[in-house]
């Protein structure tokens, strides 16, 4: 019978249209591209959103996986995805180790010089160190240019009254003299003209050994300053060893995040090693070899105490 123009119309319409495989092997084909991307595969990846994940990746290590296993049947294909979405979670894992390890090295250094220190609200860092010993180094070198001029008047044979304006040598020379004037008040420093008095009559200096009393008084002022700068580089030197030391152990991450971490990727490696068991008893149970029943081990590490 001759078909009729409806009839043509709609063959051609159903000619682009696929009916689905109709053989055996292409039935097993077809369902077996129907798991490349099945429940485990779909759920895995993070596709959205900050910290969104490459599905690409993903999907490419189910198909290395899944060449290297060669699955037959649903079961087989169930368990080559659950070993990729295992080994996908252990590279979260991983970043979220690197996170940890990273937030506790970019903060380290300002949360150690923020610690509270004896005597101290913080420790100083060292650009602040640095400018004490600028300062300390500015003090000494003003001692030894005042040793130099001091030396030169007195061999001058200048008065003592040439310095009397030069009161920080005169208020440390107080504090240097004390112990030779007992009936001084302490807690007031007598002014230049004053104190040269109180020598020159209480403890029977002549002016000549005030000059001198200057001179090495500018002495004691270089080692002091010297010292103090000694001071300060063993300061900086020993909060840089102290920051390498904390820097070393916050290559791991501190409780409670590290036993997180340790139950979390013991939990996916557990379930990672299990699946590739069970895929290679399937495959071998296929095969026809005998395979024995799994043995099961309950090993308790902490026994009761006082048994």
């Amino acid at each position: 019978m001759k078909p009729t123009d409806k009839q043509i119309i709609a063959n051609r319409g159903n000619a682009g249209r696929s009916t689905g495989p109709v053989t055996p092997s292409g039935k097993a084909i077809a369902a077996r591209n129907s798991l490349k991307h099945g429940l485990l595969a779909k759920e895995v990846v993070i596709d959205a959103g900050e910290g969104a994940e490459n599905q690409e990746q993903f999907d490419a290590l189910l198909a290395d996986l899944k060449d290297q296993f060669d699955p037959q049947g649903t079961l087989e294909e169930m368990l080559v995805e659950k070993i990729a979405s295992a080994y996908w979670r252990l590279r979260r894992a991983h970043r979220f180790e690197v996170g940890l390890i990273r937030n506790s090295l970019d903060n380290l250094t300002d949360n150690f010089y923020n610690e509270e220190t004896y005597g101290d609200d913080k420790k100083r860092t060292d650009e602040e160190i640095e400018q004490s010993i600028k300062q300390e180094q500015e003090y000494l070198e003003q001692w030894k240019k005042d040793k130099k001029e001091l030396t030169a008047m007195h061999k001058k044979g200048k008065p003592l009254d040439e310095i009397y304006d030069w009161q920080d040598n005169w208020d440390w020379l107080a504090e240097k003299v004390n112990d030779v004037l007992p009936e001084r008040d302490e807690h007031t420093t007598p002014e230049p003209k004053e104190m040269r008095q109180l020598l020159n009559t209480q403890a029977n200096w002549s002016d000549d050994q005030i000059w001198q009393a200057h001179i090495e008084l500018c002495d004691d002022r270089v080692k002091h300053h010297r010292e103090r700068i000694l001071e300060l580089e063993k300061e900086k030197g020993n909060n840089k060893l102290a920051l390498q030391v904390k820097k070393k152990l916050g290559s791991v991450p501190e409780d409670p995040e590290l036993n997180r971490l340790l139950k979390y990727e013991g939990s996916i490696e557990r379930q990672f090693y299990k699946a590739i068991d069970q895929l290679e008893r399937l495959q071998r149970r296929r095969l026809g070899d005998n395979v024995p029943a799994p043995v099961n081990i309950d090993l308790n590490v902490n026994p009761p105490q006082g048994g």
